[in-house]
């Protein structure tokens, strides 16, 4: 019997434990240190060729955002929480009209530019995660 309860007490610690280890493996960061300027090299999970380069370039003191979706440039406006220094939204913006002859990768950037509300620390140096509400990554961006 006692064997019994044990095994059940690993059974329901173990999700506890899994829970708590990929809490501690959430690098939040704060989102001021976006400012700058930042290649797209990933967009929901798929690597981007050097044939296309979109970026972001943010002035955080200003809280703006521009750059080049993969075809078209963009401008827009960023909110943050001071309750919550990770979290950050960026407001739907202008973008110019060109058509291009590949628009896949832009519409892919734009339409996750849209979900994010947080950033997270990469893997390596020098990159950064934008995430949206269930940590789920929508952008991966390299440091220019």
């Amino acid at each position: 019997m006692k064997s019994m309860r044990k095994g059940w007490m690993y059974a329901l610690l173990l999700p506890v434990c899994a829970g708590v280890l990929s809490a501690c493996s959430e690098k939040k960061a704060d989102a001021r240190t976006l400012d700058g300027e930042w290649t797209i090299v990933e967009v929901n999970g798929e690597k981007l060729g050097e044939e296309v380069t979109p970026t972001m370039s943010f002035n955080m003191a200003e809280k703006k955002l521009h750059g080049n979706a993969g075809c078209n440039l963009f401008n827009t406006t960023v909110t943050l929480d001071p309750a919550d220094v990770s979290s950050i939204t960026i407001a739907p913006g202008a973008t110019t009209m060109m058509a291009c002859p590949n628009m896949d990768v832009e519409t892919k950037v734009l339409r996750s530019m849209e979900q994010v509300r947080a950033v997270k620390a990469g893997e390596a140096e020098g990159e950064m995660l934008l995430v949206d509400e269930t940590g789920k990554t929508l952008l991966v961006l390299e440091k220019e």
